[in-house]
């Protein structure tokens, strides 16, 4: 079981394997996603490691199970959870996810598998995020809507610690790149977020699945933005 990692001051990185958790130490703590359901008690370990327990939000950047798995263990009462309204009727279970994209056959498994999976992961969310919102107590951060990925999938911005929470907007495995296309519920728009994160303000840029990418993190977006817009579409 790894360490957290301090990203910038009061910013934690948790890595669970093949996806990242993060929080912010503030007045109170602020997870941003929650992980799968198995890796939840890894979350609160690293909190405990840092001396922080005293979680009061949770900020999903989608309804993805391996970003909310870790919510119904994690989210504690008075704990308060935020969700883009889009994305929040599936985290409440008041509507089915979208199967994946292209292959006939993997959208046939996930019509039979995706319902005994998220058997149990339903969660209340107490507020729906616009664009702009601020989550309290944690400095500053701020609700980007960047869909594609999902519909509504949120970036966060913390304008004074110059961190972005990228959520699956990219991903940082070898490269920057877009969200994979088998993943996303929208290629199009998830190519119109890119362009949409790379006039954001940061320096620092954190992903669910990838490493950190620091030091002027906008302008890797910024080359990125680019090579999408000359590129032939998905």
């Amino acid at each position: 079981m790894s360490a957290p990692e301090e990203i910038v001051p009061g910013v934690y990185g948790v890595n669970l394997g093949f996806v990242n958790a993060f929080f912010i130490a503030d007045d109170v703590v602020t997870l941003v996603d929650t992980g799968i359901k198995a890796r939840a008690a890894q979350i609160a370990s690293a909190l405990k490691d840092v001396g922080r327990e005293d979680v009061a939000n949770i900020a999903l950047t989608h309804h993805h199970p391996d970003h909310r798995g870790g919510l119904g263990l994690l989210r504690k009462e008075g704990v308060k959870v935020f969700v883009h309204p889009i994305d929040a009727q599936i985290v409440r279970g008041d509507r089915r996810p979208p199967g994946p994209r292209g292959n006939p056959l993997r959208r046939a498994a996930f019509g039979v598998l995706g319902p005994i999976f998220m058997r149990g992961q339903t969660s209340p969310v107490d507020v729906e995020l616009a664009e702009g919102d601020v989550i309290p107590d944690s400095g500053g951060l701020r609700a980007v809507h960047t869909p594609g990925h999902t519909m509504g999938h949120v970036s966060f911005l913390h304008p004074d610690k110059r961190v972005l929470f990228v959520g699956d907007a990219a991903r940082n495995m070898r490269k920057l790149a877009n969200t994979p296309p088998a993943f996303a519920e929208d290629m199009p728009e998830a190519r119109r977020t890119i362009a949409k994160i790379a006039g954001l303000d940061f320096d620092t840029a954190v992903f669910g699945h990838g490493g950190v990418l620091r030091g002027k993190a906008n302008a890797e977006f910024r080359k990125l933005a680019d090579e999408l817009a000359s590129a032939p579409a998905d």
